[in-house]
């Protein structure tokens, strides 16, 4: 699993670097803090891992390409090219896709582990941190469509919120986050 891990953060990261986002810091953020809900309930830390790491390898490029909503598709593709030249068992290939496929909610999570990567998906929008890291980083686009993309993307991300402890953790933030961005307009 560890080369495995060292191939899903070298794609990551050189797709990130080649078509602009998700940051590294919005990347980093959502992957420790699915490796840290993954150890307090007892997952399995380096699925999550790699699930966070991949679930959004092709977004940079379903953006410049105009196919935002294809990203989910377009990164399990990019996943599966290093997924089928791995060792890894069909069970952990199988959860990592599902991790791919259900980081923006399920009704029916395949795992708890892509229900963790679900949830970690979140933080880089309801919270404050992952807040202040879209601000900064934010797309090449006018304010106003900023704070709408921002609107849209933290009540898609909250209502995807589906562990408990991400919810207590979260609530707060979520709340802040609302008022600052309906106090834009």
């Amino acid at each position: 699993m560890k080369e495995f891990l060292e191939l899903a953060k070298k794609l990551a990261y050189s797709e990130t670097e080649k078509n602009g986002t998700p940051p590294i810091p919005v990347l980093n953020l959502s992957t420790e803090v699915g490796k840290k809900i993954a150890k307090e309930l007892g997952a399995n830390i380096d699925i999550v891992e790699a699930g966070t790491l991949l679930m959004d390898c092709a977004l940079g490029q379903a953006l410049k390409e105009n196919r935002g909503g294809d990203h989910i598709s377009m990164s399990l593709e990019k996943a599966n090219e290093i997924l089928n030249i791995s060792s890894l068992s069909e069970e952990e290939k199988e959860n990592i896709k599902h991790c791919v496929l259900e980081h923006h909610g399920s009704e029916k999570f395949y795992s708890l582990e892509s229900e963790i990567c679900c949830n970690a998906d979140c933080y880089r929008f309801i919270s404050i941190k992952g807040f202040s890291f879209q601000i900064r980083y934010g797309r090449d686009m006018s304010f106003s469509d900023m704070v709408d993309l921002l609107k849209k993307k933290t009540k898609e991300k909250y209502n995807a919120l589906s562990l408990e402890i991400s919810k207590k953790e979260l609530e707060n933030q979520y709340r802040l986050i609302t008022e600052f961005l309906n106090n834009l307009n």
